[in-house]
């Protein structure tokens, strides 16, 4: 819902009933990109180590 009681008119994203502004964290999209997020700065990590 936009701040004046509408639904939003932005489209959704695939899989999802949001759309890009209203993902929240707690969603499955929000979790995917956290995780895809981190796994990518342990791997920078590692390779860096070495």
């Amino acid at each position: 819902m936009t701040s004046k009681g509408r639904p939003c008119t932005k489209p959704a994203i695939m899989n999802s009933s949001r759309c890009q502004l209203h993902q929240g964290g707690w969603s499955s999209y929000g979790v995917a990109q956290r995780k895809k997020k981190e796994a990518e700065a342990k791997m920078w990590k590692l390779r860096k180590k070495k």
